[in-house]
């Protein structure tokens, strides 16, 4: 064997021996580890590290809020929510019957004033008729009747713009087809000498309420006599 191969022989052996050594103390740094790993106090519940403890509380939390989730979930849909819409329409009932009460109170007094007022009417004592219309309209407010009989009043007092005020309330928010109506509103334009609303208002009067032409015809006739 020539002297270079020798050398390089030579050479890997102790190289492999170096290895073997190293592999050798590599072991026993590992045996000494686990030793003193083993002598050491077992971990115990106080010596959860912070990262530990921030984890566990982040996972018992989502555990709770799903928990808190679901029971809504179920809560929502079963006999709670069933109870509200229950609870609810009985309300809405109890609601609408306390109005009804409310509303008939309102129309007694409200009588009351338009006997008082129609009393009055009778008697000529038209300012006092007046009063007694605008209370009892305090309290209904949605009477045409009231409105027309306090118009009449005004008519008699020769107020024929209060007069037209009532009427127009009366064809613009509540009937527009209500003759008396359209015919006190005549009566205050004629007063006026507006003959072209007098017109437009018995034009009108006519036009909704085609089976009292007749009377209509004899209330023009008693104007033009009374004017």
């Amino acid at each position: 064997m020539a002297q270079g191969d020798m050398d390089e022989d030579f050479l890997n052996f102790e190289s492999k021996v170096n290895q073997v050594m190293k592999l050798l103390e590599d072991m026993a740094a590992a045996n000494k580890s686990d030793s003193e790993s083993a002598a050491k106090k077992p971990e115990t519940k106080s010596e959860i590290s912070q990262d530990n403890f921030i984890v566990n509380v982040r996972q018992d939390r989502t555990v709770l809020n799903r928990k808190a989730i679901y029971q809504k979930d179920q809560s929502d849909s079963t006999g709670p929510q069933q109870m509200d819409k229950y609870t609810f329409m009985q309300q809405m009932e109890q609601d609408a019957a306390e109005r009804t009460k409310i509303r008939q109170e309102r129309e007694r007094i409200a009588q009351n004033f338009r006997s008082v007022g129609n009393d009055a009417y009778r008697k000529q004592n038209y300012e006092k008729a007046i009063q007694m219309y605008t209370k009892a309209i305090e309290h209904v407010k949605d009477s045409p009747i009231l409105y027309n009989n306090r118009a009449l009043c005004y008519l008699k007092l020769r107020n024929s713009k209060r007069a037209i005020i009532d009427a127009d309330y009366v064809i613009n928010k509540l009937d527009e087809k209500n003759l008396r109506s359209w015919l006190y509103r005549a009566a205050a334009y004629l007063r006026l000498g507006d003959e072209k609303n007098y017109e437009t208002s018995i034009k009108f009067a006519k036009k909704n309420n085609t089976k009292e032409i007749s009377y209509i015809t004899a209330f023009q006739e008693k104007l033009r006599t009374d004017f």
